[in-house]
């Protein structure tokens, strides 16, 4: 019998997935995992250490980053020599070489070369130097989150040390992957338009979820707002909307990241007790927490490209809670809510577009909205979206 089990071991196709994050708490590096399971395949990760317990056989663990003070000024400083380095040097071994001591790549090479993948997906652009170094025979897929070029165009440090490092990986290493996905319309189109290469569009949407139809008050509004408290998202903007809008408009915060940012945004919220900061929930229980709301509230000013054309996990978390979806006029996210007409799109990003907008909710198109996201999460769901994959990658359902 043992013997059975380890003959079906050794035929099983096998995948790696590499991301510098935890898989159990990053969207899409989860949702990678639970596709490729569910194909049985064997599947291995290098990345951070899992809270979580995802369906994965081996593990090649990075060594997450510490934040004390002490080690994000070493890291800084590290970043910054490296970049430097980077820049000076113009021997493409030495660069990628500095690529994975900066981000501490080191010591896997031979380890995932013996391991003679059939996949691997890479979820970070400076791990495509060692992973395509490794590939043999594997089919390696790039899941593009972001236009990595301009990821932080609005840093010049950002501009000056890593986007021409960007730059370099980008026209060198993404030609030589065998696929290119990435998470919205513009986001190809940038792609295309800059590097002159096609990406798939696979969008960041939850796994299909039975929770019950709450019907809006009368007299309230109420809406949440949960993700990164990331400081060029500019989360005090939705403050001063709420701030001018009516008592029937409430807003709760479900932050994650910078507790500096996020007590910045408490003392700013102070005066205002329609806004409240609840703890955020993991990754799992988002969509059931989201479902006692009326309204999923996500305003970004397009200060970069990548905000510009986002389409986050959040809007489709929104839908699959059966809330109305309230956004600037984001194109990609715009193009969601018009279509399925699951929601309120603002007619400009300042704060009295974005008031005005919002003060035309009403019971009854607020619940009209909430159905017909109800009836848009059927399509707008792991489940469906997974399809592109198996169409992508030629296999069969």
């Amino acid at each position: 019998m043992q013997k059975v089990t380890n003959d079906r071991e050794k035929n099983r196709k096998t995948v790696l997935i590499a991301c510098f994050s935890d898989p159990s708490a990053d969207p899409r590096p989860s949702r990678m995992v639970r596709f490729f399971s569910e194909l049985h395949f064997a599947v291995d990760v290098l990345g951070y250490r899992c809270r979580e317990n995802p369906a994965i056989r081996h593990w090649f663990a990075l060594e997450v980053p510490k934040f004390s003070l002490l080690a994000r000024v070493r890291r800084y400083f590290r970043g910054l020599i490296v970049s430097l380095g980077i820049r000076v040097f113009p021997w493409q071994r030495l660069r990628n070489w500095l690529n994975d001591y900066r981000f501490k790549l080191t010591g896997f090479r031979q380890e995932l070369i013996s391991s003679n993948y059939d996949y691997i997906v890479v979820q970070d652009l400076q791990m495509l130097p060692l992973l395509l170094g490794c590939k043999r025979g594997a089919k390696v897929v790039f899941d593009a989150r972001e236009f990595y070029p301009k990821q932080n165009e609005e840093s010049l440090k950002f501009r000056l040390l890593e986007q021409p490092e960007r730059y370099r990986l980008c026209r060198e290493y993404l030609p030589a992957c065998d696929y290119l996905l990435t998470v919205s319309d513009g986001l190809a189109k940038l792609y295309e338009n800059e590097l002159g290469l096609v990406a798939k569009v696979f969008r960041s949407v939850p796994v299909s979820q039975a929770i019950p139809f709450v019907d809006p008050l009368p007299d309230k509004v109420r809406m949440v707002h949960h993700g990164a408290a990331n400081r060029n998202r500019g989360l005090e903007m939705m403050i001063e909307i709420v701030r001018s809008l009516n008592d029937r408009f409430t807003l709760d915060f479900y932050l994650v990241g910078s507790a500096s940012y996020v007590k910045k945004l408490k003392e700013i919220a102070l005066d205002c007790p329609r806004i409240r900061f609840r703890k955020p929930v993991e990754i799992n229980d988002i969509v059931q927490m989201l479902g006692s709301y009326d309204v999923g509230f996500f305003y970004v000013e397009p200060s970069t490209l990548n905000l510009r054309h986002c389409l986050p996990n959040k809007l489709f978390e929104f839908i699959q809670a059966k809330l109305a979806v309230v956004i600037g006029p984001s194109p990609d996210m715009a193009q969601i809510v018009d279509r399925y007409e699951c929601g309120f799109v603002g007619s400009g990003f300042s704060v009295e577009d974005m008031v005005r907008v919002m003060e035309t909710i009403t019971q009854p198109n607020l619940r009209r909205a909430k159905l017909n996201s109800e009836e848009a999460a059927k399509s707008l769901c792991f489940e469906q979206e997974k399809k592109v994959l198996m169409a992508e990658f030629g296999m069969n359902a």
